[in-house]
C-alpha cells in the first residue's frame, strides 16, 4: 500500500467490506498493514458515518437502505461506468431542452456536459446540480425546494412532490437503486414516490443504470422499465439482464467503458469543479 493516510485507507476498507459482504478484523489488519487497534478506530468512524455495520470481531456491508443514504460512498462507486453512461445519454439530448434530473450520483456524471446544451433549463432537487446550474448564466434553473437532507445532498419532502405536479419537461433522467424483474426499486418509500413523479413530467424518459444495479433488491417500486423510452447501461451488463431489458424497453443503449473513464478524477465534488467558463 502507499502512504498510511487514514481517510484514504478508510475509503478502501469501506469498499472492501462492501465487495466482501463481511470480514474479520484480523483480515482487515493484515490486508491494510495496520494494527487491530487502528482497524477498530477505522470501523468506528466508518460505522458512525454510515459506510458499514460493525459486528462482533469484524464488519459487514450495510443494506441497500444504508447504502442509498450515503451519497459520499455512492459518488466513489462505479465511477467509470457512470461516466460512460453519461456519455451515452448525451446522444439523446440537444440544446434548448428542459431537463428534469433527480438526485443521483449516476445522473451527476452529466454535469460536465451541460455547457454543450446551452441554452437549457434544468429541473432538479440535487444540490450539486443546483450549484452547478446557478453558476452558469446559460442555464435556467428550476430548483425543487423542501427539507434539505445532508445524507443525500438534496431536497425532499411533500414540497418537492407538490412542485413536480406543476411542471413539465422535455426529458426526465433517472437512475435506480435496483432493477429486478422489470421493476425499478428503491429502499425508501418517499424516494420511490418522488422518483416516480419526476419520471412522469418528462415527455421523453431516460433511465441511466449501471450493470451493478441488477444484483440489488429493494422493497418499493418506482415504476416499470417499460415506462422509459430509453435505457442506457454499461457493457458490464450480463447477457441475461440485457435480454430482459430488450423485452421491456423500446430502446437500449449499451456503452463501452473507455480508459479515460477509468483514469478520470473522482466524481466527488463535481459541482465544485464544473467547468462553466470553458469553451467547447
Amino acid at each position: 500500500m502507499g502512504p498510511d493516510i487514514p481517510s484514504r485507507r478508510r475509503e478502501q476498507i469501506a469498499l472492501y467490506v462492501k465487495e466482501s459482504g463481511a470480514v474479520r478484523n484480523e483480515e482487515l489488519a493484515e490486508r491494510f498493514g495496520v494494527s487491530l487497534m487502528t482497524i477498530h478506530r477505522d470501523l468506528d468512524a466508518l460505522s458512525n458515518e454510515g459506510w458499514l455495520e460493525k459486528t462482533r470481531g469484524g464488519a459487514r456491508a450495510g443494506g441497500l437502505r444504508l447504502h442509498e443514504r450515503n451519497v459520499a460512498l455512492r459518488y466513489r462507486q462505479n465511477t467509470a461506468q457512470k461516466r460512460a453512461i453519461a456519455r451515452g445519454v448525451m446522444s439523446y439530448l440537444r440544446p434548448g431542452m428542459t431537463i428534469a434530473m433527480e438526485d443521483s450520483t449516476t445522473t451527476a456524471a452529466l454535469l460536465p456536459y451541460f455547457r454543450s446544451l446551452h441554452p437549457m433549463t434544468l429541473i432538479t432537487n440535487f444540490l450539486p446540480a443546483i450549484n452547478a446550474a446557478a453558476a452558469d448564466p446559460d442555464i435556467d434553473l428550476v430548483s425543487l425546494g423542501g427539507q434539505y437532507d445532508r445524507n443525500l445532498d438534496s431536497f425532499d419532502g411533500p414540497a418537492v412532490i407538490d412542485q413536480l405536479a406543476l411542471l413539465n419537461a422535455d426529458v426526465s433522467i433517472l437512475s435506480a437503486a435496483s432493477v429486478h424483474k422489470g421493476w425499478l426499486l428503491h429502499p425508501s418509500p418517499d424516494t420511490a414516490r418522488r422518483k416516480k413523479m419526476l419520471s412522469e413530467i418528462g415527455e421523453t424518459r431516460i433511465l441511466m443504470i449501471d450493470s451493478s444495479k441488477f444484483d440489488q433488491r429493494a422493497s418499493y417500486r418506482v415504476g416499470s422499465i417499460d415506462n422509459f423510452d430509453v435505457v442506457v447501461t454499461d457493457s458490464g451488463i450480463s447477457d441475461t439482464h440485457l435480454e430482459e431489458l430488450q423485452q421491456l424497453s423500446p430502446e437500449i443503449s449499451v456503452v463501452d467503458v473507455l480508459p479515460e473513464d477509468i483514469t478520470a478524477p473522482p466524481l466527488l465534488g463535481l459541482s465544485n469543479t464544473y467547468p462553466v467558463s470553458q469553451e467547447n
